[in-house]
């Protein structure tokens, strides 16, 4: 199986098989506790998003339903659609000499909002992107509420204290360039890449502490998608 990976940059998904990201750490820790091997070195796809760029001209979305032509879809979303079927048509370009044909997409985007139907929005337009190319079920959106510094804290702040449902930093914070900047500073330099990688590696940063929603949302679908629907799957509560 081979795993294409595009995000924002370092801190989510990261760049390249020698640069991963955090989160393409936590998904390959994910297949290793329950497939027992690590796709990294071998089996990992980085999508830079200038790649997508170049994709985009060249693809259709599928036409609206009559019942939704004539209302306006704001930009982002339309963006996100069109990025999420760049990247859906890179995997299928790329598997199609294959002889494993077994793949998944995964595509990070901050939401950069608090507001749950603006995230709502953004994540289903990736899947309606992936949808356009025939890969529901294999395309997984990845969409942090506000930001993906919001999951690596909420991750810090549950393993710091067990006792009690960590914050909800998705639901919590202010987002917008002010509320953002307030959770790359609580970060601090701990916000880089490699001490990100470092903390995901010796979890520090441990996915099965982290309940913010957007991120559960990433959660279940990535483990769908490679086959682990039977996992318990839940949401703690307050």
């Amino acid at each position: 199986m081979y795993f294409f990976f595009s995000g924002e940059g370092p801190t989510d998904l990261g760049t390249s098989n020698d640069q991963p990201g955090p989160l393409a750490l936590i998904a390959d820790q994910i297949i290793t506790e329950h497939h027992h091997y690590s796709f990294l070195e071998s089996c990992a796809v980085f999508v830079h998003p200038a790649e997508l760029e170049q994709i985009k001209p060249q693809l259709r979305t599928a036409p609206r339903s009559p019942g939704l032509r004539g209302l306006k879809t704001p930009a982002e979303n339309r963006l996100h659609r069109k990025d999420a079927a760049a990247l859906a048509y890179t995997a299928t370009s790329h598997i199609r000499t294959k002889e494993d044909k077994e793949f998944v997409a995964v595509l990070f985007r901050d939401s950069n909002s608090p507001d749950e139907k603006e995230w709502n929005d953004k994540r289903n337009s990736m899947l309606n992107g992936f949808r356009d190319q025939a890969i529901e079920g294999r395309g997984v959106a990845a969409v942090a509420r506000p930001i993906s510094e919001a999951w690596w804290l909420n991750a810090l702040d549950r393993k710091a204290n067990p006792n009690r449902i960590g914050k909800k930093y998705d639901e919590m914070r202010r987002g917008g360039n002010e509320g953002d900047h307030r959770l790359k500073k609580e970060l601090g330099e701990d916000g880089q890449r490699v001490a990100l990688v470092k903390m995901v590696e010796n979890e520090e940063i441990d996915y099965k502490l982290i309940d913010s929603e957007s991120f559960l949302a990433f959660r279940r679908d990535f483990e769908t998608a490679v086959g682990l629907e039977h996992l318990y799957y839940t949401k703690a509560t307050p």
